[in-house]
């Protein structure tokens, strides 16, 4: 009989340190109501390097991941200092 390890990952959200299974999506870690807002457009996922991520990507170990504000239309980029309510 073979033996099957779960391999986990610590992805870092707004900083906080969190522990998830190998195969989890960008959805997964951020929660319901933060996916739901990129859903609607109302909000972005960034790496550590400011890169957008989609919701179906995948998670790695040591991956920084934070959700902000999405730009209003006809402005440019996001506003790095603005909070989600």
């Amino acid at each position: 009989m073979s033996r099957t390890v779960n391999r986990r990952v610590v992805v870092y959200i707004e900083g906080e340190p969190r522990r998830f299974f190998l195969g989890l999506r960008v959805r997964h870690a951020i929660g319901y109501r933060h996916a739901w807002r990129v859903e609607r457009g109302e909000a972005v996922v960034e790496d550590g390097h400011g890169n957008r991520v989609d919701l179906d990507g995948a998670l790695y170990d040591g991956e920084r991941l934070t959700v902000r504000p999405a730009a209003p239309e006809g402005s440019e980029g996001v506003d790095p200092g603005a909070e989600l309510p």
